[in-house]
């Protein structure tokens, strides 16, 4: 077992809106211990579906094998892509991003919204390289921030792996969990993806690309996007604001797993509860795509339909 760097969020007190639901559920279930077993499971579910929101329980699925070069293909996206216009007139046709990350992840989890949203960093920069916008020490840091997002895909894949396959809150807490050909215990594996700010609130980080309580995959990712912010890579306006919000989505996915994972193993969520979990704690702000993708102007982008 390696030393794993970072804390987790496990075992410390939820703020918000979290504490309180489960605490009552807690009551309910403990207040129940008269009524028949057979009822009980149908109780806790209904409870559980009324706190979490009232979108009907989606199957998470994970994502293809990694590929020959170590990346994990995307699942492909239906309707979705947008054409963005930089400032200085070059067009970069985006034909993966998704139009609305809540829907993707029903269907392909958060790992696969993360590689979809990593994969996208990737064309994004080949095509700024084959314009000659941006060098080539300039790609190659975009495209590691790109690996970077599908590392932390993979971190993603294997909690919800776990998730989708336990029985009971307690099997998932026990779980041993595979990463990058180590074996981690939950404790360990959320500490890679979260945030360390005593809060269980998704509101609590500010910035996911600058907060210094970032766990050490997110840390990576936050000293790569510094990184092509201080050599040009991003000095044009629009593709900045492309790239940031692309960033941010990322990180904002690897905290909400980490969130997730954290109730359901201290406020006995569902394990199936994960998925529904993270798209109800997302923002509109984080779940609509660039500019709806190809609805108009956002923030300054330019953006017309795939």
């Amino acid at each position: 077992m390696p030393n794993h760097p970072g804390q987790s969020r496990l075992h410390r007190r939820a703020w918000g809106n979290v504490t309180p639901e489960y605490a009552l559920i807690g009551a309910i279930v403990l207040g129940a211990s008269c009524v028949a077993l057979a009822n009980i499971g149908d109780t806790v579910s209904i409870l559980f579906n009324n706190m979490l929101g009232t979108k009907p329980k989606q199957t998470t699925e994970v994502t293809a094998p990694p590929t020959g070069n170590g990346q994990v293909n995307p699942p492909p996206q239906q309707g979705a892509g947008v054409r963005i216009t930089l400032s200085d007139g070059t067009i970069i046709h985006l034909p993966e991003y998704p139009q609305d990350l809540t829907s993707l992840i029903s269907t392909a989890g958060a790992n696969g919204a993360t590689d979809v949203l990593a994969n996208t960093i990737k064309v994004l920069a080949q095509q700024l390289l084959d314009s000659g916008a941006i060098t080539k020490a300039e790609f190659n840091n975009l495209i590691a921030m790109s690996n970077q997002g599908h590392r932390i895909a993979n971190v993603q894949k294997a909690i919800e792996s776990v998730a989708q396959n336990s029985s009971s809150p307690s099997e998932f807490s026990s779980s041993m969990f595979e990463f990058d050909g180590n074996t981690y215990s939950l404790d360990e594996i959320t500490a890679l993806i979260g945030f360390d700010n005593d809060s269980m609130d998704p509101n609590a980080v500010v910035d996911h690309l600058t907060d210094p309580t970032a766990s050490p995959e997110i840390s990576a990712f936050q000293n790569l996007f510094a990184k092509a912010l201080q050599t040009g890579a991003l000095d044009d306006p629009v593709l900045r604001d492309v790239v940031q919000t692309l960033s941010e989505q990322i990180l904002s996915l690897s905290d909400l797993t980490n969130i997730a994972a954290y109730n359901i193993a201290d406020y006995s969520a569902p394990p199936s509860s994960m998925t529904q979990n993270i798209t109800s704690n997302l923002t509109d702000q984080k779940a609509a795509g660039i500019c709806g993708a190809g609805a108009g102007v956002d923030s300054g982008v330019q953006c017309s339909a795939t």
